[in-house]
């Protein structure tokens, strides 16, 4: 095992990546997890700020403007051309309604008549989303009443009051704590994050590392005169690199545990363990593409773009940037041709679960060989590619 302990040491050597690639993605990952926090005993409604110029004066449109009123915090307005701009220039509303003169009787005579629906007149903050979510509301009002106008032929005053009665109908939010929990949300996203430092990390580590196995040509040299086979000799390489990958791995699941331990006294510690299941597959991923860009020769710049690259579009498609729901179908088809989808995907399993069950333990032992599939398949290459160019 002469090999597998030099090598061991030549990539070991690079302190400077360690704490680069571990210590500092760590931090990140750790930062990420105290903005998100784990506090949900209490639930506030934000309101934006709203403003109304109303110059119709009818039933109807005194309607829309209490409704935006009601929903949002009032800010007064003068109706003036030069307010108007302020307002769109300095935000100081989040959502301008102007209800044109005339609108009320305009919009009676399109529901009778078969006609569109008039357009209101409206500025939406861009800062934020809550402009373009009140809206997506005021809209929806605005519709309602078009439609009772519509298919009742009722007055306006009949449709305010129905539409009115709808309005005060409102749902109640609360928060219920569940008896038991799994692993809290701070310690989900550190784990989600570390996935970067796992396969980039990793990666990076090992191509620079070990390089001087491969273009060092006095080590190059004295390694092929020891008479050890081939075979022996990729063998050993190998495990160094698959032991690199566990050393970040068992890094990373140190300071994990060790940072979030405040909000993990209360956790399951099978869930914990679980979790740490295909992170280790992940990790022997980037040790398998580690090992790929050594065989490919790569150096320098060239390792360091490769591993963040592959890290930044591996991360984002697998969920860790940007929530695996909210992904749409094309991205979904792609993402789940990647690895740390499925590990992403198994820790919200784990995270979602309340204690260890069999059907859980299958699920992410299924996904985890998955992974494993992945790291195998990237292996195979790289040792040919090594091979080749070791008799080239």
């Amino acid at each position: 095992m002469h090999i597998f302990k030099l090598a061991g040491r030549v990539a070991l050597r690079h302190r400077g990546l360690l704490a680069l690639y571990v210590l500092m993605m760590a931090a990140f990952g750790f930062l990420m997890a105290s903005y998100v926090g784990d506090d949900t005993s209490s639930y506030q409604e934000t309101r934006p700020t709203v403003a109304v110029i109303d110059r119709d004066g009818s039933e109807l449109s005194g309607a829309i403007a209490d409704f935006v009123l009601g929903a949002g915090t009032p800010v007064e307005l003068p109706d003036t051309a030069y307010a108007l701009q302020d307002a769109a220039a300095k935000d100081l509303a989040t959502y301008v309604l102007v209800i044109p003169e005339g609108y009320g009787d305009a919009l009676v005579r399109a529901a009778r008549e078969g006609g569109a629906m008039p357009i209101l007149e409206r500025s939406v903050s861009f800062q934020g989303a809550q402009g373009s979510l009140m809206d997506e509301h005021v809209r929806a009002f605005a519709q309602r009443l078009f439609a009772l106008l519509e298919c009742t032929g009722a007055a306006p005053s009949e449709v305010v009051s129905w539409a009115a009665e709808v309005q005060s109908a409102r749902v109640e939010v609360g928060v219920t704590e569940s008896p038991t929990t799994g692993i809290p949300l701070g310690y989900l996203v550190f784990m989600q994050f570390s996935t970067y430092a796992l396969f980039g990390g990793t990666a990076v580590l090992i191509a620079c590392g070990m390089r001087s196995l491969a273009s060092d040509q006095p080590v190059h040299a004295r390694l092929r005169a020891a008479g050890i086979p081939d075979a022996s000799r990729e063998a050993q390489q190998a495990l160094a690199c698959l032991g690199i990958g566990a050393a970040v791995w068992a890094a990373m699941g140190i300071l994990g545990v060790l940072w979030c331990s405040g909000s993990l006294s209360g956790s399951d510690p099978m869930l914990i363990a679980l979790a740490q299941v295909p992170l280790l597959a992940l990790a022997c991923v980037g040790a398998a593409y580690g090992y790929l860009l050594w065989g490919l020769g790569a150096k320098g710049d060239a390792v360091h773009a490769a591993g963040n690259m592959g890290s930044m579009v591996l991360t984002f498609l697998g969920g860790t940037w940007v929530s695996q729901a909210s992904m749409g179908v094309a991205v979904t088809a792609v993402a789940r041709l990647t690895p740390i989808w499925w590990v992403i995907h198994a820790l919200s399993e784990v995270y979602a679960a309340t204690e260890a069950t069999g059907a859980l333990v299958a699920s992410v032992a299924a996904q985890t060989g998955l992974v494993l599939l992945f790291a195998a398949a990237i292996a195979v290459a790289g040792a040919a590619i090594a091979r080749a160019r070791a008799r080239a």
